[in-house]
């Protein structure tokens, strides 16, 4: 039987970056297309899992789902309105319950409480929306959350850099990560460093958009994919998450919007960096997890959409790396689908914390400690396009396919090795009759259909999103006072 790290008086630190938005194709070890030495470092040092899928590509419903260890059919939550219920265990929940001082900097999208099992939050999105506008909004303005136009509104930021969301994140973290050093026999950490980026507004520092413009090039498909391929969940989608109205328009502003994402992704990796370095300046790198990860990806212009909620790997895929010197393997590459929900009994397990009993993920410590594949060959994900619930799907990959089974019928199949661009649905092809079939009742029989609709609108909703406050970010002072971090 494994000895836990926790009897043998040596707690790991636990350090998890979250980005937004990032698909796991953006990033140098996996493609080339842009440039990310930290996150190459981190991905050569540990260990890179090659099919991670989030649990929803949606932020409210993934983060919830990686923050409890369920899915979304067991939460309830499918909207970025919906409530998470306080009273339901979360990750840091249970390390603080086990002796972890636990910190969230950054984005969480919480609606109502703004802590779940986090103790401390000295920086982050208390009162509004995590994604830092532009300009100053003004109440009652046609464009209410101040992001504008998904793809006109991307290129160099014009927000003096410290006081960026990014930078800021990276400063609240080096002085956390200092005030930890200097405490002698002090408790261990469970640190959560929640980025913005690259979600849109895809604003970067013009250096670094300089650089990709004219230099980016995105992703060609089939012309009109949503009216002449695409089923009906998907159409949906693509119309409703944005960015519609260039649908199959002018080529320049696409490449000009993945410029600047692509830039956003590499500001992201050069924050991980100094962050990194901080971390081993001060003696903590040996006996700290790191764990870089995003709560979903970004289409960027592949089959001529934006944003995310729908099942394409550019949506639904995210990069997930783990790395614990003294521990796991380096260089490693795990090819078995994996998900976010596996993190919760995973990052329980090698902190010698038991995993609660209502995870429903699968500890992938085994696998990082030996290279030996997960303990399941399956993975699941679910998605109701947002605002319109009765658009709603579930996908299960499984091996070289993927199934996704949606409410409204036509269901699409893809074979992962032979089309990872999944531009062939292989439903109704005689030849694959078989393979169709198990899959369709290996999701139904997860998703059960028929309760999709009840459970989406039975859990708890805000009456509105957090776009209405005039400021993205707020401090947290040491006696809980709350001020806005302008602009």
């Amino acid at each position: 039987m494994r000895r836990s790290l926790q009897t043998e008086g040596n707690r790991p630190n636990v350090l998890f970056f979250l980005s937004d938005q990032h698909a796991f194709d953006c990033a140098g070890y996996a493609s080339g297309i842009v440039d990310t030495p930290n996150l190459d470092a981190l991905a050569r040092e540990g260990c890179v899992f090659d099919n991670a899928y989030c649990q929803n590509p949606l932020c409210v419903p993934s983060r919830s789902s990686l923050l409890t260890g369920r899915y979304s059919k067991n939460l309830g939550i499918y909207e970025n309105r919906h409530i998470l219920d306080p009273a339901i265990p979360t990750l840091p929940g249970i390390f603080a319950e086990n002796g972890y001082r636990t910190c969230l900097i950054g984005k969480a999208h919480f609606n109502g409480d703004q802590y779940h099992g986090y103790q401390s939050r000295p920086y982050g999105d208390f009162l509004g929306q995590g994604h830092q506008p532009e300009h100053i909004r003004v109440p009652g303005e046609a464009d209410e959350s101040g992001l504008g136009d998904i793809l006109e509104n991307s290129g160099a930021t014009a927000i003096p850099l410290p006081m960026t969301q990014t930078e800021i994140c990276v400063a609240e973290t080096v002085k956390y990560l200092q005030l930890q050093s200097g405490e002698e026999n002090g408790a261990p950490f469970f640190l959560s460093v929640n980025f913005d980026k690259p979600h849109f507004p895809y604003r970067a520092p013009e250096a670094l958009f300089e650089k990709y413009r004219g230099r980016a090039a995105v992703k060609e498909g089939p012309p009109r994919y949503a009216q002449t391929l695409a089923v009906e969940f998907v159409r949906k989608a693509f119309e409703v998450n944005g960015a519609w109205e260039h649908y199959s328009k002018d080529a320049g502003l696409h490449r000009q919007a993945f410029a600047a994402y692509l830039a956003c992704v590499e500001w992201i990796d050069d924050a991980i960096g100094r962050i990194l370095r901080s971390l081993r300046s001060l003696g903590l790198e040996g006996n700290t997890i790191v764990v870089y990860a995003s709560d979903h990806g970004e289409m960027a212009g592949d089959k001529g959409a934006w944003q995310k909620t729908v099942f394409f790997d550019r949506s639904a895929k995210v990069p997930l790396i783990i790395k614990y010197p003294s521990r796991f393997l380096s260089g490693a590459a795990v090819k078995e689908c994996v998900g976010l929900i596996d993190l919760f009994p995973t990052l329980c397990e090698a902190a010698g914390i038991p995993a609660p009993a209502f995870c429903d993920g699968v500890s992938l410590l085994d696998t990082l400690e030996t290279g030996r594949s997960p303990a399941r060959d399956m993975v699941f994900a679910e998605s109701a396009v947002l605002k319109v619930p009765e658009h709603a799907g579930c996908m299960v990959r499984k091996g070289r396919y993927k199934y996704n089974y949606y409410l409204q019928g036509r269901h699409e199949l893809y074979d992962m090795e032979s089309d990872p661009g999944e531009l062939r649905n292989l439903v109704g092809e005689p030849e694959w009759k078989e393979t169709e079939k198990e899959l369709r009742e290996t999701a139904a029989e997860f998703w059960k259909p028929d309760e999709q609709i009840a459970r989406c609108r039975n859990c708890p909703m805000s009456e509105k999103e957090k776009h209405f406050y005039l400021y993205s970010n707020q401090f947290s002072l040491p006696d809980g006072t709350l001020r806005d971090a302008k602009p």
